[in-house]
């Protein structure tokens, strides 16, 4: 069996747009949740809160300023990944390289934005070419056919739709791929923008707190939109060690699954995310009492959290309120797409240092869950961390499940 390591990362986020920036906040227990400004916080009742990523024009390739936001998130993301690892980009001739980019929106923001440009309701005339050729730009592949692009890779490239799971389908799939021998380096992660329409669906859902996100909490009133990307550059160890790279974690499995239960709310009971689990601990060889700390999806909904406590009881039973929980949506929002690829990153953070943000605002475990939840509030943790298990849940009942290692505390490949 081949032996998969993180070797880079990069990060486009509401907390920071470099790993160093993201890392330091989320371990001081910072916010990137701010009152809304993309959107005209007007068109919605409330105290309208988003977690916003602030990107200047001048970031933006010039030979990209028409395409998506997400497009420029997943690059940005993509180049610190590769510069991190000590990869060149691009090559002179095109490498094998893999690049998967798992997205809940994909391009959204080009339609919103053709319609914002062009649309006039009282003309007779349809769309302008210029418009036209705008709209096009929204095709999902672009997300990773222009990023492979930039960077010259030559190997696949794929976009993942599969919602706010996305970003851990892409480490999955990665991680797959490597393992069956058909590429030795895969950037995997997952990227989406702000757009009107997410932040509009969530709001007319009902899914949105107007207060803090408060994950697991008695108290908790709903999510926070947010926006970014995360991207990690995943190899087999055997390319990473001839070349001399520093590595972050090991990949040590994954498990998928879907709860075929509804549109948008989750089952209640969480039998999909235990299965899910499951999966991911037997393609990793582990059992529950391996893991040394969750980080959990985390919403701060009322269904999302119950049914996540009820699926984390299923697998560790008694044993749960023993386990740190880490919930990072408290300070990032809900970065769609990108939500888990940027808990995978601070999951990957965590191995290294031995600390563990803190989930904020949460004051009070919701005492209807079976077991209590040690969620850390308040201030990160310093502590033996040898196995993260990383979950991540989207509409459509789609769910990944990952667990990552501590490198050093795993056996080197001539005794594996």
């Amino acid at each position: 069996m081949k032996r998969i390591v993180i070797t880079g990362m990069g990060v486009v986020s509401p907390l920071g747009n470099d790993l160093s920036s993201f890392w330091d906040a989320l371990v001081r227990g910072e916010s990137g949740v701010r009152h809304l400004s993309k959107l005209p916080s007007t068109n919605y009742k409330g105290n309208m809160l988003a977690a916003e990523v602030d990107w200047p024009d001048s970031n933006v390739p010039a030979n990209l300023q028409e395409e998506s936001n997400a497009v420029h998130y997943a690059l940005q993301a993509a180049q610190q990944a590769l510069d991190h690892a000590g990869l060149a980009y691009p090559v002179a001739h095109k490498n094998a390289y893999a690049l998967i980019v798992g997205t809940t929106s994909g391009n959204q923001d080009i339609l919103e934005r053709t319609l914002d440009r062009y649309y006039d309701p009282e003309a007779e005339h349809e769309f302008s070419d210029e418009a036209a050729t705008l709209f096009a730009r929204m095709r999902p592949i672009r997300l990773s056919a222009l990023v492979a692009k930039a960077l010259n890779f030559g190997g696949l490239n794929m976009v993942i739709p599969t919602a706010c799971a996305a970003g851990n389908y892409a480490i999955g799939t990665a991680y797959s791929m490597i393992q069956a021998g058909r590429t030795s380096v895969v950037v995997a992660g997952g990227a989406d923008a702000f757009t009107r329409s997410c932040y509009t669906i969530f709001y007319r859902l009902g899914g949105m707190t107007h207060q803090d996100c408060r994950p697991f909490d008695q108290n908790r009133s709903g999510m926070v939109v947010g926006e970014g990307a995360g991207m990690l550059v995943l190899e087999d160890l055997e390319h990473a060690l001839a070349r001399g790279a520093r590595i972050y974690a090991e990949v040590k499995g994954y498990g998928l699954s879907c709860d075929a239960y509804h549109r948008v709310a989750p089952d209640p009971e969480g039998e999909g995310a235990a299965r899910a689990i499951r999966k991911a601990l037997y393609s990793s060889n582990l059992k529950p009492q391996d893991i040394d700390l969750i980080s959990a999806h985390g919403t701060g909904t009322p269904a999302n959290d119950v049914q996540e406590a009820k699926a984390l009881a299923k697998i560790f039973g008694e044993n749960l309120p023993t386990i740190p929980v880490s919930g990072l949506k408290s300070m990032l929002g809900h970065c769609m797409g990108a939500a888990s690829a940027l808990e995978a990153i601070a999951a990957t953070m965590s191995l290294n240092t031995q600390i563990s943000p803190p989930t904020k605002n949460t004051e009070q475990v919701d005492p209807d869950f079976p077991y209590a939840l040690d969620v850390m509030p308040g201030e990160a943790r310093q502590q033996n961390f040898s196995h993260v298990l990383s979950n991540a849940f989207g509409f459509g009942g789609n769910i990944c499940s990952v667990v990552l290692a501590n490198y050093s505390s795993t056996l080197q490949p001539e005794a594996a």
